[in-house]
């Protein structure tokens, strides 16, 4: 793979145990890429109180990562003060854990997740993917254009140039960046030169938990090339990486 004319930024690894922070500033360095950290801000399991998160931002300040949350469910900013959120680098959002009628939730990423109807399904999915474009705090869309395993190979039929142009309408009101997601390989080419002609800004995300995945920017890349990205095209989150510790 050629060297990139610019230095990338993963903006979408998550520590783990078995990955912790050193881990992953050695990973940047070995191969040459900027890094952000998202965790999940989650009343049961994740980031729960303005306390959690001051944790989570001080932990993280002495090294020279962006430091971002990755929320999952919609009005996940209640549980924590403007002035804190303020601290944080930038967040990044998914559609992912997609709501239903009965009040549970689909989690369309799960390998046996089922969808009896595509279009429906689509309807549905276009409803979260505006709501959470249109409505939440955010600065990345993440994951764009994902589609569950039993699905996928419909890609291109259920993605329609109109469902394409009403994210980016949505995206582009409020200055919200897309991410590239390697993990998935989405969103397709055709979506990302149709965002660059709008002005859309995009951010490169792994969703690594391991060394061997973060920064391994391999589809990010095919896709600079094919659509002519430059750095001016990348979203900057809050603190360049000049002010970086």
């Amino acid at each position: 793979m050629p060297v990139p004319l610019f230095t990338p930024t993963d903006l979408h690894v998550h520590l783990a145990p078995e990955f912790p922070i050193h881990e992953a500033l050695a990973a940047a360095e070995q191969r040459g890429f900027r890094l952000g950290i998202v965790e999940h801000p989650e009343k049961s399991w994740g980031i729960k109180d303005n306390t959690d998160l001051q944790e989570y931002i001080n932990h993280l300040r002495p090294y020279p990562v962006h430091v971002g949350l990755q929320p999952i469910y919609r009005n996940w900013n209640r549980a924590f003060s403007a002035e804190l959120l303020a601290q944080v680098d930038y967040v990044l959002m998914d559609p992912q854990t997609l709501p239903q009628p009965d009040g549970s939730f689909l989690r369309i990423w799960e390998f046996d997740t089922f969808v009896p109807d595509p279009e429906k399904f689509m309807q549905q999915y276009m409803a979260h993917c505006l709501g959470i474009l249109e409505n939440e705090p955010i600065d990345i869309f993440g994951w764009p254009l994902f589609l569950p395993v039993c699905i996928a190979r419909d890609y291109y039929t259920l993605w329609t140039t109109e469902r394409k142009q009403q994210i980016i309408n949505a995206a582009k009101a409020r200055n919200i960046a897309i991410e590239i997601n390697e993990m998935a390989r989405v969103p397709d080419e055709d979506f990302i030169c149709m965002a660059k002609e709008h002005g859309l800004k995009f951010a490169f995300g792994t969703d690594a938990r391991t060394k061997d995945v973060a920064g391994r920017l391999i589809y990010g890349m095919e896709v600079v090339r094919a659509c002519g990205l430059t750095p001016e095209d990348f979203f900057t989150p809050r603190r360049s990486a000049s002010t970086l510790a």
